[in-house]
């Protein structure tokens, strides 16, 4: 796995993509600047800590279990992300808009951690 600061980087930007790409979609996704950095940071930590620690305590599960355990972990994420950001800076509304938003995420998150996976040092390299 690499560094915590490049996965921390790499998710923050994957994260400013989908919030974004969601609000400018969604009616029911309704984010302002503070409440969207803030959002951003806080969604990354959780994903990025929740993520490692899965993949940590059952490294051979991760990858059978990355769609459910990675929608479970988006959602959490996102619960814990409303929650703590005030309601007129990002906010939720309705099951469809949730719904979406946690797939459209998750995609993300998705994306991010294939960029973000490295090869263990002692995997011989792939020759052409």
């Amino acid at each position: 796995m690499q560094s915590i600061g490049r996965s921390l980087a790499i998710a923050a930007l994957a994260n400013i993509g989908s919030f974004g790409l969601t609000a400018w979609l969604l009616d029911g996704f309704d984010i302002r600047l503070g409440g969207f950095v803030a959002a951003v940071v806080l969604f990354t930590v959780l994903a990025v800590g929740l993520r490692r620690a899965t993949t940590t305590m059952a490294p051979r599960l991760a990858r059978p279990s990355a769609v459910i355990g990675g929608l479970v972990v988006t959602a959490a994420a996102l619960v814990l992300t409303d929650a703590v950001v005030p309601r007129r800076g990002f906010d939720l509304e309705g099951p469809w808009t949730w719904a979406i938003v946690i797939l459209v995420v998750w995609a993300a998150g998705v994306a991010y951690g294939e960029v973000d996976t490295q090869a263990p040092a002692d995997v011989p390299p792939v020759e052409a």
